[in-house]
């Protein structure tokens, strides 16, 4: 998968989670779709930290695992 699918598959969980902590009156299920925001910050910052690594850092910790 792409950066880019990252992305949106994380921007569709947002959306999804902030609708149901604007919509919903119980208590358990506010604090459900505020996790489901917080699991799509989450995968975004997974997806960044994944393809944003400069390529140096990949080739240094690619060597280290090699000789281990």
């Amino acid at each position: 998968m792409t950066l880019e699918r990252f992305l949106v598959l994380s921007a569709v969980l947002f959306s999804i989670g902030l609708y149901g902590a604007l919509t919903r009156r119980n208590a358990v299920s506010v604090l459900m779709a505020i996790e489901i925001m917080f699991n799509a910050v989450i995968v975004a910052a997974v997806a960044m930290s994944r393809y944003v690594t400069p390529a140096a850092l990949r080739v240094a910790s690619a060597s280290t695992d090699e000789a281990a």
